[in-house]
């Protein structure tokens, strides 16, 4: 609407007036002056009619001309404005795109944002992410934008193949007419590839219908800088694959040492952890802070490796199994963000728990949580170190010590979860 407006109108944007400003200034105010010059002082001189003719021929001509000149500096002004607000609008995608796959967490989510930035950035039908596990291997469909995109894959999907390993073996952006581009069924489609660290990762490739006419230089050479970013992006989310990869086996490795450490409380961790994710999702925690708090609640006893088998059951002992896990967790960057809910997670929301005597809000919500589920699982499990309460007791001592020992807020998540079912007695006997 707003480029109709700006073509509509001469006067619809500020270079638009300012050109007319100037060519009235400098070209009709002149032209006006001379001829009432001509008509005052200068045709009446002139004796024969021809020479009063070629006169006016002369000022008309440059009257013509000045025209002439005006109009195709509007029109290049109009264009140049468009071109600008063309770079400009890639120019902002292209930014937003940048921002968003920064943020990807693995490579379909990569993949969704990169082809619906392509869709943007050259007013494309359909866009097509296509990946490979290695050189000469066939492409896989990674993520596809757009109306009956994963159809026209399905027909057209040589032909997509055949653009994206042209892209790829010439190593630069390719376009492919698809048809003449006329035709219910004409396209154009141009594919990039997405760099890689020894061989390209793939090719994005972006397919239009031929009504919009080809694709423009600036917006192949604005698909190439979106291919740079979710190259970095893939490798990111790669890399973070490989970190939770890294992260959830060796959890589990120590969470099973730390079982046979012990010799009693079998389960316990990923009891607690169960319990705590439940009440977790209760709460309203995304899926980042969910993670935090399964894996804080798998080693809050990981300061118990610490500590000799004879002297695991000896109270005073066992305190120090806090501080422990804090600075085991502490060096380690990967596990640094636990640090704080392994801490604190025995302090009670009344102050009068340990290491740290916090109280209330000043204990790490996830510390919070894990105290209750904690306590909640050494009472009523079997296969705690200690005599186990029924069902119905324990229930009733959580809601005993609620306000002193534990936070209400949780409590009140965890008893509208025991009413739901969700969290009932197979749980404390899962593992």
């Amino acid at each position: 609407m707003a480029g109709s407006a700006r073509q509509g109108s001469i006067f619809a944007q500020k270079l638009d007036r300012t050109a007319f400003t100037s060519y009235f200034l400098g070209a009709i105010v002149p032209l006006v002056a001379l001829a009432f010059i001509v008509e005052r002082f200068v045709l009446p001189s002139l004796g024969e009619a021809r020479l009063a003719l070629g006169f006016i021929a002369v000022v008309l001509s440059l009257a013509v001309l000045s025209l002439g000149s005006f109009l195709v500096l509007r029109r290049t002004i109009r264009q140049s404005l468009r071109q600008i607000d063309g770079d400009n609008k890639r120019l902002k995608l292209l930014l937003n795109a940048s921002q968003h796959l920064s943020s990807a967490q693995d490579e379909s989510d990569a993949a969704a944002m990169t082809a619906r930035c392509a869709f943007d950035v050259v007013e494309g039908s359909r866009a097509f992410v296509l990946t490979r596990d290695a050189p000469g291997s066939a492409f896989q469909l990674l993520h596809a934008t757009g109306d009956g995109a994963d159809k026209l894959f399905e027909k057209r999907e040589s032909e997509l193949h055949a653009v994206a390993n042209l892209a790829l073996s010439e190593g630069r952006p390719v376009i492919h007419g698809g048809e003449g581009g006329r035709g219910a069924d004409g396209i154009a489609a141009t594919a990039v590839p997405i760099p890689g660290d020894v061989s390209p990762l793939g090719a994005l490739v972006v397919v239009r219908d031929a009504a919009p006419g080809p694709f423009e230089p600036a917006q192949v050479d604005s698909l190439g800088m979106l291919v740079g970013l979710a190259s970095v992006a893939f490798r990111h989310a790669n890399l973070q694959d490989a970190q939770r990869n890294f992260f959830t086996h060796v959890t589990d490795i120590i969470v099973m040492a730390l079982d046979a450490h012990l010799g009693y409380h079998t389960g316990h961790p990923h009891r607690v952890a169960q319990l705590s994710n439940r009440i977790g999702r209760e709460l309203g925690f995304d899926e980042h802070r969910l993670e935090r708090l399964h894996f804080g609640a798998l080693l809050h006893d990981i300061g118990m490796l610490k500590l000799d088998r004879t002297l695991q059951k000896n109270r005073l002992t066992c305190r120090s199994h806090t501080e422990l896990g804090y600075r085991m967790l502490q060096r380690i960057r990967l596990w640094r963000d636990l640090a704080p809910i392994v801490h604190h997670h025995h302090e009670w929301y009344d102050g009068s728990g340990y290491p740290a005597g916090l109280a209330g809000e000043a204990i790490p919500i996830g510390s919070r949580i894990i105290g209750l589920c904690e306590a909640f699982d050494t009472m009523t499990s079997s296969k705690s170190y200690k005599a186990p309460l029924s069902w119905d007791d324990g229930l009733q001592e959580v809601e005993r010590c609620t306000g002193t020992q534990f936070d209400p807020d949780v409590v009140r998540a965890f008893m509208t979860l025991v009413e739901r079912g969700d969290i009932d007695p197979t749980i404390v006997e899962s593992v």
